[in-house]
């Protein structure tokens, strides 16, 4: 019916009667057998699946049924759904290590017992609840708050992404003029599945969605994700089962959805840790590197209770849910308001989560009481406990023998969670719970934690909290590819929503993960569309606008992104109310990188101008690590060190350390680069030092970006700038490339010109400069340079330490080039300034050989003026990855790779280019070397075993264009690109 409003996790508490009916269709909870051999056996099977099995054997004789729905909770999912088969049912859906669904004979639901590896079984449950938004008074537009107006009207509109929606849809309320084409079975927008086996169906028999069973609410989410990203294209999905849920999420990536919101809640299923079958599922959409964003709750006012039960529960046994000095083991519970007509008690459920992992877990038994007249003296006080005459038992479970108890039998192994999903309708107006600790078990030597929520009605006045309250299902994931999404009313804005739940999890991690606006307009609820319902949409409707774009790849990077564009809102830092901060798109991007020809400007000695570690600082004071993983940190360079402000990109030395674990460190233009789409350097060790150079072009406000998806702390150090020649010739700040040449290999004799007395070949001892001088055959001329361009080598180290390449002569400088560790082969690109006779040098700390190759040099002001040479930035892009195209290289093998495509727009007669080099998944130690034509002895990334290692490069081009890479021994390569050099014109 048109104009229904019903409720779910994702918006407030207002129902009606035919809604909450449809959600009592789906039944009690579930309850296991109290003892072994109770109904089926092992207690894994609850007496409500069998009642099912003898109805449908009923039905069966009858003619009308032969087969049961069941859903199996198993790690061993692949043996389960074979041991089904066997006894002859059929496997309707599954979620690798949590669950099975099946379907099968009622005859055989005995045989369940005999599948040891099966932790529960029982009747499929609706994954989602129904949503239920609430009304104010005030009109605002998301559009507006979040900046996306200012996107649309530069023609940013999110055009060409595909975001999927989960939810109820009433498609008669679908208009097309606002909400886009109709999603429809056959134009292939549109997805149904409910194999839970309980009646009515939200699918058609044709398998379209039942808007008879759906809501306006999901094309209210529709409207919202339009009104962000206009041009995104939609489709929805409505599911039964989690089992259907992860149907829906193949479904999504079949059709090529990059992003999911879904304003929904569900009944808990885990501890609380991001751990059970819906983040399961969470996690399987990342893994098709899709965004999921989803409605943190509004679960902060009167429908969450955390309380510690201590170890003695005294004589009776029951929890005290007095936070105080009293004692009250009577849990009021408030059915749904008077305004909704619905007057449902509804339950996420009551779990103590400390007890998931343990063995030893304690069995307590959930009781249900309502008065037995409101004229009882007292009951109309909300603190007040009934007497023994005051109260009668409410029947939640026709299939006990005690019908007002709830007891899943924790004692032979059952999860530590009770009353999950359950709903009833009271006679009166409120109702109490009772929790008992079974006398046959034990709170254990800790504390117990007990955590109530309710998806309906209302926790006595004064006992509820809001701290905690976040921690349902697939808000409380851990992959950082969900977003929980908090509200901040428009109206009261930028406090966080009364009533928009709030974290820490169970383990204690923060929750929310951003906040966004709610309380807008809609077409389909008026002048306030309230609740994280709203707030989910709109962040989704951001990052269509940021995936549209091409600002960031899909999956953990578009995520993270969403992250970094947030205003910090309440306390400094992440806060378990607005988590990172509110969403908020800056300026639209305008040119993503400057297209002047720049030439060089080299600093005498590297500076740093950013040391992110508290005990090292050096730069912004809000630049401050250690940084959590998948942090995205923005650096103004322009007006820094020297760096004028018409500077088009920078020459720096990136180093990460204290990292979190392995994997990859990307620096580009800020808003003018992918994140996520290319590399800088590669985490080979945890924690340890880890530098690389780069040129990197300078972006949105003379800033540059860095993405760290390992974490922990990073360092810049610049070693110059280049800056635009206004279209004239330059004598200074040219590069020159050479095919390369090896000044310097420690290993072997050393050159002619090294100084006497040197003793080569030797290792560098502790403390040692070896000075770097130009062979007489080099292609580098002896005058008219002012910087060469290095790749430097540690090998065959003994202890750890660091080499610093300098300028010969140069004393009392302090930064590094390349860090190594024994035994490894470790290099780094660099641009030196030469020094005395125009030598370079390089310092070891500890004892290790040396190898420098030399790719070409920079001009000084000696030098005949030209255009050739000129640093051209371009946007970071991938132009070579063999997992993609080639395959794996073998020992010793050749491939060319051409630089002049138009998705690098690099012309052909560029004479070089700047670009970063990694080898990936090497079956055996080796390096990687990059030239134009002729095979040099030379080396540009050095490897170990299984290492994914990076260097960046700055080397010479073929006369077509192209560069060469070889492996010495077997791995992939991937070529990224950052900028080019002109050739002559």
């Amino acid at each position: 019916m048109k104009g229904r409003r019903t409720r779910g996790t994702g918006s407030i508490a207002i129902v009606v009667a035919a809604a909450c009916s449809a959600i009592i269709a789906v039944g009690v909870q579930p309850v296991r057998a109290g003892e072994p051999g109770d109904g089926i056996g092992d207690g894994i099977v609850e007496p409500q699946l069998q009642a099912r099995a003898d109805a449908a054997g009923t039905r069966v004789n009858g003619g009308r049924s032969a087969l049961l729905a069941v859903e199996l909770l198993t790690e061993a999912t692949s043996g389960v759904a074979a041991a089904v088969r066997a006894l002859g049912g059929i496997v309707t859906g599954a979620i690798p290590g949590e669950v099975v669904q099946a379907t099968l004979a009622p005859s055989r639901i005995a045989d369940l017992a005999a599948i040891p590896e099966v932790r529960e079984a029982r009747s499929p449950r609706r994954v989602n609840q129904r949503p239920q938004p609430n009304f104010g008074p005030t009109t605002g537009q998301e559009v507006g708050v979040t900046n996306a107006a200012a996107w649309h009207t530069a023609g940013i509109q999110g055009a060409l992404v595909r975001v999927g929606i989960i939810d109820y849809f009433d498609m008669s309320w679908w208009n097309p003029a606002e909400h886009g084409p109709v999603p429809t079975l056959a134009n292939g927008h549109a997805f149904c599945a409910d194999t839970t086996g309980l009646v009515p169906s939200l699918c058609t028999l044709a398998g379209e969605i039942d808007s008879s069973q759906g809501l306006d609410h999901g094309v209210a989410v529709a409207e919202i994700v339009k009104d962000m990203a206009p041009q995104a294209e939609i489709f929805i999905a409505t599911v039964g089962s989690v089992s259907d849920l992860m149907a829906a999420v193949n479904w999504f990536a079949v059709s090529g959805v990059s992003i999911i919101t879904r304003s929904l809640g569900s009944a808990w299923d885990g501890p609380g840790d991001g751990s059970g079958p819906l983040d399961a599922v969470v996690d399987a959409a990342a893994a098709y590197n899709m965004v999921w964003f989803n409605s943190a709750g509004n679960e902060a006012v009167d429908h969450y209770l955390k309380r510690s039960v201590p170890t003695n529960l005294g004589a009776n046994q029951y929890v005290d849910f007095d936070d105080g000095p009293g004692v009250d083991t009577w849990l009021r519970i408030d059915r749904g308001s008077p305004q909704s007509s619905c007057f449902c008690v509804w339950f996420d459920g009551i779990r103590w989560s400390t007890d998931w992992y343990v063995t030893d877990k304690t069995d307590y038994a959930i009781e249900f009481w309502q008065p037995t007249t409101l004229s009882a003296p007292g009951l109309t006080n909300p603190h007040a406990n009934p007497g023994a005459f005051d109260v009668t038992p409410i029947p939640v479970n026709p299939f006990g023998a005690a019908i007002h108890v709830v007891d899943s039998a924790q004692v032979f192994g059952a999860d530590p969670i009770e009353a999950s999903d359950l709903s009833f309708f009271p006679s009166q107006p409120f109702v109490y719970l009772r929790m008992k600790r079974n006398g046959f078990t034990s709170v254990g030597a800790m504390p117990d934690v007990v955590e109530i929520a309710l998806a309906g009605g209302a926790i006595e006045q004064g006992y509820a909290s809001a701290a905690g309250s976040a921690s349902g299902p697939v808000v409380d994931s851990r992959n950082p590819s969900l977003l929980a999404v908090g509200a901040v009313d428009i109206a009261t804005s930028p406090a966080i929503a009364y009533y928009s739940s709030q974290g820490p999890t169970p383990d204690g991690r923060i929750k929310p993960d951003i906040a966004a606006p709610a309380c807008f307009y809609s077409t389909i609820f008026g002048s306030c569309f309230q609740g994280t319902s709203a707030s989910s949409p709109a962040a989704a409707g951001m990052a269509a606008l940021l995936l549209g774009h091409g600002l960031a790849v899909r999956g953990d990077p578009l995520a993270a992104l969403v992250r970094h564009l947030t205003i910090d809102r309440g306390p400094p830092g992440p806060d378990n109310a607005f988590g990172v901060g509110e969403i908020q798109l800056p300026a639209p991007p305008s040119i993503p990188v400057s297209t002047s020809a720049s030439k060089y400007v080299p600093l005498a000695a590297p500076t740093r101008i950013l040391d992110t570690r508290p005990t090292d600082h050096v730069g912004p004071a809000t630049l401050l690590g250690p940084y959590p993983n998948f942090a995205v940190v923005d650096l103004r360079v322009a007006g820094v060190a020297g760096v004028p402000g018409n500077a088009t990109a920078v020459a720096v030395n990136i180093t990460s350390t204290d990292s979190n674990r392995l994997h990859y460190v990307q620096a580009l233009p800020t808003l003018g680069g992918a994140i996520g789409a290319t590399s800088t350097l590669n985490i080979s060790t945890v924690t340890a030092p880890s530098p690389n150079f780069a040129i990197v072009s300078l972006g949105d406000g003379g800033r540059i970006s860095l993405f760290i998806p390992p974490g922990g702390n990073v360092i810049v150090d610049l070693l110059g700038w280049f800056e635009p020649t206004g279209g004239a010739a330059a004598s200074a700040g040219r590069f020159v490339a050479i095919d390369p040449e090896r000044w310097l290999d420690s290993r072997s004799t050393a050159p002619a010109e090294t100084p006497a007395g040197v003793g080569w070949p030797r290792r560098v001892t502790s403390g040692e400069t070896a000075v770097v001088v130009r062979p007489p055959s080099s292609a580098v001329p002896a005058t008219g340079v002012a910087a060469l361009v290095l790749n430097v080598t540690s090998t065959d180290s003994t202890q750890p330490g660091f080499l610093r390449a300098q300028p010969a002569g140069a004393t009392g400088l302090l930064y590094s080039t390349v860090n190594y560790l024994p035994g490894s082969s470790t290099a780094n690109t660099v641009i030196v300034p030469v020094g005395a006779n125009g030598a370079v040098s390089v310092f070891a700390l500890q004892p290790t050989h040396i190898v420098v190759d030399v790719a070409g040099y920079f001009t000084s002001s000696e030098s005949v003026p030209s255009t050739s040479g000129l640093f051209m930035p371009v946007a970071p892009s991938r132009v070579y990855d063999s997992r993609i195209t080639g395959g794996a290289f073998g020992s010793g093998e050749l491939r060319a790779t051409s630089f002049v495509t138009p998705s690098t727009a690099v012309p052909s007669t560029a004479v070089g280019v700047s670009a970063n080099l990694t080898v990936t998944q090497p079956g055996a130690p080796g390096f990687l070397r990059v030239f134009p034509t002729s095979v040099p002895a030379t080396s540009n990334v050095n490897y170990s075993i299984g290492q994914t290692v990076a260097n960046g490069a700055l080397f010479k081009l073929s006369p077509d264009g192209a560069a060469t890479a070889q492996m010495s021994a077997p791995g992939h390569v991937i070529i990224d690109i950052n900028g080019y050099f002109t050739g002559p014109s």
